[in-house]
């Protein structure tokens, strides 16, 4: 537990309307908010993964990292979300680490503690500090808090059937930005007009 920040509440940027759904639209922080007025890079995963795709998504993360101006948000919580966040923790990038519960009951890595307390990161979350337990749908709900905030959206791994499939299309739906590694587990994605997710691509997209 973050004892020595001061969870606060927090007014999201415009345009989320459709994410609090007729709900007060109120967000809880610890850390830096001012992180959400950079370019926001969103990084989502699914589970499934293989080396190949894991070597590739490692080799741009380590380029992305040195985008200056940009900061990463994501859940972190996947096998390639959680290795592109050890990867920009240590090229000390600016992140926003999403979390589907009450910031009161979240515990941070020391890294990420450590890029908080320089100002340098934020804890982010839907869930209000009354809120109890994760539910599946809490889990949800932050993945779909990554894309709606993210000025364009890098999704790694996007097999077909996968949450983060859906997710990527109902972005490019809705004129996100999607970009996505060229690998047969991301192959639907592709064919549904995301961006080969290269350097140059990803710059372009976040201007």
């Amino acid at each position: 537990m973050v004892k020595e920040y001061e969870i606060l509440e927090i007014r999201p940027p415009p345009g989320l309307e459709s994410f609090f759904d007729g709900k007060p639209p109120t967000l809880w922080g610890l850390g830096e908010p001012a992180i959400l007025e950079r370019k926001l890079l969103g990084i989502i995963s699914a589970r499934q993964i293989d080396s190949d795709l894991a070597l590739k998504s490692s080799q741009l993360l380590k380029q992305l990292a040195f985008l200056k101006e940009v900061s990463f948000i994501s859940g972190w919580h996947s096998p390639l979300e959680e290795e592109a966040l050890n990867i920009l923790l240590a090229q000390e990038a600016a992140i926003v680490f999403c979390v589907p519960k009450s910031l009161n009951r979240f515990v941070p890595c020391a890294g990420v503690k450590d890029r908080v307390s320089q100002g340098e990161a934020l804890l982010l979350t839907h869930c209000s500090p009354r809120a109890k337990r994760i539910s599946r749908d809490a889990s949800l709900r932050r993945n779909e808090l990554v894309a709606v905030l993210a000025a364009a959206l890098l999704v790694l791994s996007a097999p077909q059937g996968s949450a983060s499939l859906k997710l990527a299309k109902s972005a490019l739906r809705y004129g996100k930005p999607v970009l996505t590694p060229e690998h047969r587990m991301n192959k639907e994605l592709l064919g549904c007009n995301a961006l080969p997710a290269t350097f140059d691509n990803i710059q372009a997209a976040l201007r």
